[in-house]
Order: structure tokens, then C-alpha cells, then sequence
């Protein structure tokens, strides 16, 4: 048994009611069938206008029409951001949206995510999104051993974060955490969100694309206050690996920052 993911990252409408494809379909790996135990999403403001707030509805639907069951109406709910007080409210995070589901996938079958904006916004917000699978629903699991590596980084494109070496006795992986901050003074117009990627070169893990445990919101000048930080949480996986494997973590970020962000990835494994 083994957990894989897909994410797909991108800008939603700046219209009320108003569906964007989020990023390229998803297609399975062949093989199968699979399960897909867990939907998830974020949805960030790229720019922090007082009266707007941000916030809709992802929309999951079987392009090759083998789910089963079918998801529609597959419309889950996307919580983001209320409105600002002012143009200078604090770099507020978003949590992440992470929601169980159960859903029998074909080898090869085609997924589409998309984001049913909520309302009426100056510019698009920022989403990411994705699907959590594997040939069985992984337990919930005591997070014996943990480890994890650590990057500042302000690029768009994909940053090596570092390699995380098991120890001799590690069997499996069953959490992981991906902890996303900006420690570093925030610039007008830039939101914080990333995903993370593993690879390894001693043991069989991708597709392994998961989500960060918070995203940010762009500020429209010098932030001010103190935002409250979402509940930390792991997400549940089985991935067998051997004794001593490296694996390495990866991040990609939605736009370039000019101070740097950081981003914290953990692995818990027994």
C-alpha cells in the first residue's frame, strides 16, 4: 500500500459566480483502481483591498467519467479571507482546507479542479488545490519518529528545500506536514502559498505533490497587527520505505517574494 498526491496551483476569476479550470487535468497513474481519500484547497487575496473578501466553492468532477461514485455534485466548500478593516492589515494566513473523501478511481482516469468564485473581487485570487490517493485509505497513525528540513527562499520556481535521511529502522512514512511562514518583512501585492514535492532515489514515491499547512494573504501596504495562525496539522499517509532511504523535499511558490518565505516540511515515520 501507498499514498501518492496531485496539486495544481493558479488564479481563479475576479467575477462573482464565475468557474476557472485550476491548473492542467489530473490523470491518474495507470494501474488501479484507486482510492482517493482526501480533497483539498486553499484560496489566498493577491491583493488586500479593504471592502473585498475572498472565498468560493471547489468544484471536483470526473472528466472520464469512471469515478465511482460519480462526485457530482462535487462542490466543496473553499474558505478564504473576510474583508479588511484597512489597506494595512497584517499578513493574515489562510488555513489549509482538508476534507476526507471516498471516491474509486480507474487507472488513467481524469480528474478536473476547478474554483467557483464567490464573490466579486479587484483582482483574481491565488489557488491551490488537490487530491490525496492511494490503494487504500491510510490510518491515522502515532507520529513516532519526525524529522524535517528547512529553506528560505523567495523564487517562483521549484527550490530544492533539502534531503531527509530515515533512520535504519524506519518501515513507513504516515504523516506529513508542510509548514509555510514569512518571517521576513511582506511587500505590497505578494501572497505566500506554495506546494511541496518528494522524490527519492531509493525508494518508489511519486506522484508525491501535498499542500502547506497555511498560505498568506498579500498585504496592500505596511503591515500592521497580528493575525491568529491556524491549527497545525498533519495529513495521514502510508508509504513504505526502507531503512536509511533519502528522500528529498522540494517547494514551489506561486509568484516570487521579495522578502524571503519559509517553509518548514516534516516527516513522521514509524
Amino acid at each position: 500500500m501507498s499514498t501518492h498526491a496531485f496539486a495544481r496551483q493558479g488564479p481563479g476569476s475576479a467575477t462573482a459566480g464565475a468557474e476557472t479550470q485550476i491548473g492542467a487535468n489530473i490523470t491518474l497513474p495507470a494501474g488501479g483502481p484507486w482510492q482517493i481519500h482526501h480533497l483539498w484547497g486553499q484560496v489566498v487575496r493577491a491583493t488586500t483591498i479593504p471592502d473585498q473578501g475572498a472565498g468560493g466553492i471547489l468544484h471536483v468532477q470526473a472528466l472520464s467519467g469512471d469515478l465511482t461514485p460519480d462526485p457530482a455534485p462535487g462542490k466543496y466548500p473553499l474558505v478564504g479571507p473576510c474583508i479588511s478593516e484597512s489597506a494595512n492589515v497584517a499578513l493574515s494566513p489562510v488555513p489549509l482546507n482538508l476534507y476526507p473523501v471516498a471516491w474509486e478511481a480507474a487507472g488513467k482516469a481524469v480528474i478536473t479542479l476547478s474554483f467557483i468564485n464567490r464573490l466579486a473581487i479587484t483582482t483574481p485570487s491565488e489557488v491551490a488545490c488537490g487530491i490525496i490517493f492511494g490503494d487504500s485509505r491510510p490510518e491515522v497513525r502515532p507520529l513516532t519518529f519526525c524529522d524535517v528540513v528547512q529553506l528560505s527562499w523567495a523564487s517562483a520556481a521549484e527550490a530544492a528545500v533539502g534531503t531527509i535521511t530515515l533512520a535504519e529502522k524506519a518501515t513507513r512514512l504516515v504523516g506529513i506536514m508542510a509548514d509555510l511562514n514569512k518571517g521576513e518583512a511582506s511587500t505590497t501585492a505578494e501572497e505566500v502559498m506554495a506546494t511541496i514535492r518528494l522524490g527519492s532515489a531509493d525508494i518508489k514515491i511519486p506522484p508525491a505533490e501535498y499542500p502547506c499547512n497555511r498560505a498568506f494573504n498579500a498585504s496592500d501596504g505596511t503591515a500592521v497587527g497580528q493575525a491568529a495562525t491556524p491549527m497545525s496539522q498533519f495529513i495521514p499517509v502510508d508509504i513504505p520505505v526502507l531503512g536509511g532511504a533519502r528522500i528529498d523535499v522540494f517547494v514551489t511558490s506561486s509568484i516570487s517574494v521579495t522578502g524571503n518565505a519559509e517553509i518548514s516540511v516534516y516527516l513522521a515515520y514509524e
